[in-house]
């Protein structure tokens, strides 16, 4: 996952390199032509105080993307808002320039890659966490959270108990991590995320973002066994290769 791309903004009309969810192989670009932004009421109305400065200016926008690999060109609309951020110049002095933030991508951007074989309850709550990370942060951890649910639905891990109560999440995970410790931690930490996100008012970017990168890489080890699969191709080569 590279985490840095989504925590850019569109600036000069250009998207970050966000990788199409249809191909995978292609990033979205901003139409040429397409791009249309204008300050809001409230900000043209401030523009008329003794305070207000460039900086203080509120944008929306709307825009058209289209994905950059020509065998796939799925059509993205994008929303989203927009101030003046002061930079500096070639000069040593300070000059304004556009910075614009979505708010709304349709299709949904997929911030991580899903295993082929994810369970299509898992790849639901994930896709609301997708379109949740610009607008409720908090809100996309408790999906995230979701998904952690669903994942263990999927493997087996009983939501009862033997008398029919419900069972707390915490010791669904604890007895999955009887036979995998290690990926019952990483699932143990978006849980703790995910109760953030359910009782308060802010998560910050960096930690949804690394609360991602776990269920990507739980996701990969969980579904596709990857460090397993691996294992058996180094053994294969061992085996051929090795000394006898």
């Amino acid at each position: 996952m590279n985490k840095e791309i989504w925590k850019r903004s569109i600036w000069d009309q250009k998207c970050p390199p966000w990788p199409c969810p249809s191909c995978s192989a292609g990033v979205v670009a901003v139409e040429p032509g397409s791009f249309k932004h204008a300050p809001t009421k409230a900000s043209i109305a401030e523009s008329a105080e003794d305070w207000w400065g460039p900086e203080n200016v509120v944008h929306s926008f709307v825009a058209w993307g289209m994905c950059s690999n020509a065998l796939c060109s799925e059509a993205f609309s994008l929303a989203g808002t927009g101030t003046v951020e002061i930079v500096p110049d070639e000069q040593g002095g300070a000059d304004y320039e556009d910075a614009f933030e979505l708010r709304y991508c349709h299709p949904t951007l997929r911030l991580i890659t899903l295993p082929k074989q994810c369970p299509d309850s898992v790849a639901e709550a994930l896709t609301f966490a997708f379109s949740l990370y610009w607008v409720d942060r908090p809100a996309a951890a408790g999906r995230i959270r979701v998904a952690v649910e669903r994942l263990l639905d999927h493997l087996g891990i009983p939501a009862k108990s033997k008398k029919g109560g419900y069972l707390p999440l915490d010791q669904r995970i604890d007895a999955f991590s009887k036979n995998d410790p290690a990926n019952g931690a990483h699932l143990m930490a978006l849980k703790w995320l995910g109760n953030v996100g359910s009782h308060t008012d802010y998560v910050n970017a960096d930690d949804l973002l690394a609360a991602f990168e776990i269920t990507e890489h739980a996701l990969a080890e969980i579904i596709d066994k990857k460090s397993a699969s691996i294992a058996r191709l180094a053994a294969s080569i061992t085996a051929k290769y090795g000394k006898p």
